[in-house]
């Protein structure tokens, strides 16, 4: 029942996400762009589009989400969900849970196209890896996502998120030695390339950040009055 219910907070905003892609990849074949733009716009697309679908599609923690929009303060039917027969640690479990499917979905489909359209067919190695690392570093994006709808309103949760990410990037861009474990890096084919070796230090990162932040999400939910 908690998996459904999560999943009717969702599945709306899993289509957009789809919807949005599918649209800007239709306007480029449209327009007639050649192949190798369309790869050059597909794999700069692949990171951004995958963060927005880790953000987007992330719990709103044990708050009931809404369709499209978001809204300040707590949903009307919070206080029914928290009186439910069941602990606020699975409930934000499943909740998680069914967001990130959606998101490896979506990633899935984004690596997808972006190897379709490369100039060169990656060997099925270098297809897997670099799915690998565009999961595993955009799960770190959504455990940040997760974290702060625990602590901040919906309102602010994506906003809160989209800060943090571009202060991140900054720095990682302004300070060289930082890239190296930026989750970014993971997810771009221009630092890290498919024929590159693989970026453990920002996968392991990535990791890390993912755990941690699930890990704050728990305690913080434990802890709140409501």
């Amino acid at each position: 029942m908690l998996a459904y219910k999560a999943w009717l907070e969702t599945r709306w905003r899993f289509a957009f996400v789809l919807g949005v892609t599918a649209l800007t990849l239709i306007a480029y074949i449209a327009l007639g762009a050649p192949a190798g733009r369309v790869w050059q716009s597909m794999r700069l697309m692949c990171p951004l589009l995958s963060c927005f679908a880790a953000l987007y599609l992330a719990g709103a923690g044990i708050n009931t989400q809404t369709t499209y929009s978001a809204m300040t303060g707590f949903h009307g039917s919070m206080l029914y969900t928290l009186s439910l027969p069941v602990t606020r640690t699975r409930l934000l479990y499943v909740r998680a849970a069914v967001g990130a499917l959606e998101t490896c979905a979506f990633v899935l489909l984004a690596v997808a196209m972006v190897l379709y359209w490369s100039p060169q067919a990656p060997t099925l190695s270098q297809a897997l890896f670099y799915a690998l690392r565009v999961l595993v570093s955009t799960m770190a994006v959504y455990a940040l996502s997760m974290f702060l709808a625990c602590i901040l309103d919906e309102m602010w949760q994506f906003t809160g998120a989209v800060l943090i990410l571009s202060a991140a990037w900054l720095i990682g861009f302004r300070l060289a030695p930082g890239s190296q474990f930026s989750p970014f890096r993971a997810m771009s084919l221009l630092s890290a390339p498919l024929t590159a070796p693989i970026p453990w230090l920002s996968l392991l990162t990535s990791i890390v950040f993912a755990g941690l932040f699930l890990l704050a999400s728990v305690q913080v939910l434990e802890r709140k009055e409501y």
